[in-house]
């Protein structure tokens, strides 16, 4: 697919422009970049942010810096037009009414319920270069849901007790072994 770009902003001429490939090779020196998580909503925001920015102003947008906020990503996009340079911020995740990220949140939630220990996590995300979520953010976190939690846990170990009880009612209703009379 290929655009018509002006080649000069007072004339009428264009010229066409190659699209670029989505596909990008990491060369050996680039594999310390930056890698965050990103929900849905971020990402559409962000592709129409570059879209309207594209109709409306010839320079092109490029990140200021770039800030770890756990999991999440913050940034500035301005470009370098002279009369009015546009800046927008950015975030990889929305906001929750809590005024938490929502990826950070649904990180805490995954730990949480998953049993992946602290001790665990504070190697793993640091050596993934994937950012850190704040032992007091996962702490806030844990705090709010531990309630639900435990009924999950009380409710969850119920059913296997249950199922457990049920697996050896199952068991005296069959012959076994035991008492076969063959094995006399």
């Amino acid at each position: 697919m290929k655009r018509m770009i002006p080649v000069t902003p007072s004339k009428k001429e264009f010229q066409e422009e190659p699209c670029p490939s989505t596909y990008i090779r990491s060369k050996k020196v680039d594999t310390n970049q930056h890698i965050f998580l990103t929900a849905e909503d971020s990402f559409k925001r962000l592709i129409s942010v570059v879209d309207w920015h594209a109709r409306c102003c010839k320079e092109k947008l490029k990140p200021t810096k770039m800030l770890k906020k756990g999991h999440v990503c913050k940034t500035s996009l301005k470009c370098n037009d002279k009369e009015t340079p546009h800046v927008f911020s950015w975030s990889s995740s929305p906001y929750l009414p809590t005024k938490d990220y929502l990826v950070n949140s649904r990180v805490n939630h995954g730990i949480t319920c998953s049993g992946i220990l602290p001790a665990v996590y504070k190697r793993f995300a640091p050596g993934s270069g994937i950012g850190v979520i704040s032992d007091e953010n996962r702490t806030s976190f844990f705090k709010v849901h531990s309630q639900y939690i435990q009924e999950e846990y009380k409710y969850s170990t119920d059913i296997a007790l249950l199922q457990e009880i049920a697996s050896y009612e199952e068991l005296d209703s069959k012959i076994d072994i035991m008492s076969d009379a063959r094995h006399g």
